[in-house]
């Protein structure tokens, strides 16, 4: 995920943070929208056991009621 990050950053010139979120929103979509059976995927692919559980709550992702 750090590498994805990175890049995004550079390219979009915006800061490592907004960039975090906007990957982990973006993976988080992914799952809403495709069956559950891609879920690990999307996690292994973009890194997302990275992400704490103070970020999913602060962005508000689909899995948390």
């Amino acid at each position: 995920m750090e590498e994805l990050i990175k890049r995004m950053s550079e390219k979009l010139g915006i800061s490592e943070e907004t960039a975090r979120k906007a990957v982990i929103m973006t993976a988080d979509y992914l799952k809403y929208k495709l069956p559950d059976t891609f879920d690990r995927q999307v996690d292994v692919i973009l890194g997302l056991p990275e992400v704490t559980e103070e970020e999913i709550k602060e962005l508000g992702l689909f899995q948390i009621p």
